[in-house]
C-alpha cells in the first residue's frame, strides 16, 4: 500500500513566541543588580545638581544687586531672610530661609515698607548649609558696585553630605568666585 510521502513527515509547528520564565527571572536579576549599583551614584549626582543650582541662583542675585547699585547710584542690599518673619532681614548667619535684594532708599540698612524690592528668593531645596562667615548674613553694594567691607564668604553644602561644600567668595570690588570650602 503506497503512502503519500508527506504523510509520515511531522507537521511543522508554528514558531514559539515570547520568553520563558527563567529568561524573565534572569533579566530581572540583572536589572536589580544594575539598579543597586546605579541608584546611590544617581543620588549623589542629584545632590550635586541641587548644590550647583543654589550657587548659580545666589551668584545671579549677587550680580543683580551689584548691577542695580551701579545703575541707580544707591546702596543695594542682599540679605538673608529671617525664618520667622520673611519680611525682614535676619541677624543670624543662615541664608537657608531665602534672601531679598532691595534698594535702601532711606539709608537705614534695613528693608522698610516702600523701599524697592529688586528680587526675593525662597529657600533653595536640598541644602543643609547656606551660611555666611560673619553675622549678619548680608551683602551691601555701594553705588559704584563695590562691596561694603573687605570680602565676604558664603558656604554652600548639599543635604546628605554626598558632595563637598563649596564657598562663594566676594572680593572688595564685588566680584564673586566659587571654590572648594577650605578653612
Amino acid at each position: 500500500m503506497p503512502t503519500h510521502p508527506c504523510a509520515s513527515a511531522p507537521l511543522p509547528h508554528p514558531p514559539i513566541r515570547g520568553i520563558t520564565l527563567i529568561e524573565l527571572l534572569v533579566g530581572l536579576a540583572v536589572a536589580a543588580i544594575l539598579l543597586t549599583v546605579g541608584v546611590p551614584s544617581f543620588t549623589g549626582l542629584v545632590s550635586q545638581w541641587r548644590q550647583q543650582a543654589a550657587i548659580d541662583t545666589f551668584i545671579a542675585d549677587i550680580h543683580l544687586a551689584r548691577a542695580s547699585a551701579r545703575r541707580t547710584s544707591r546702596p543695594v542690599f542682599m540679605c538673608a531672610l529671617d525664618a520667622a518673619d520673611t519680611n525682614r532681614c535676619t541677624a543670624g548667619l543662615q541664608w537657608t530661609a531665602g534672601w531679598i535684594v532691595f534698594s535702601d532708599a532711606n539709608g537705614n540698612d534695613a528693608f522698610d515698607a516702600g523701599e524697592t524690592e529688586i528680587a526675593r528668593r525662597a529657600a533653595p531645596g536640598g541644602l543643609a548649609v547656606l551660611r555666611h562667615q560673619t553675622s549678619p548674613a548680608q551683602l551691601v553694594f555701594r553705588a559704584d558696585g563695590s562691596l561694603r567691607g573687605i570680602s565676604a564668604r558664603v558656604t554652600v553644602q548639599a543635604s546628605g553630605g554626598r558632595t563637598d561644600a563649596q564657598r562663594v567668595v566676594l572680593n572688595s570690588t564685588g566680584r564673586a568666585r566659587v571654590g572648594p570650602d577650605a578653612p
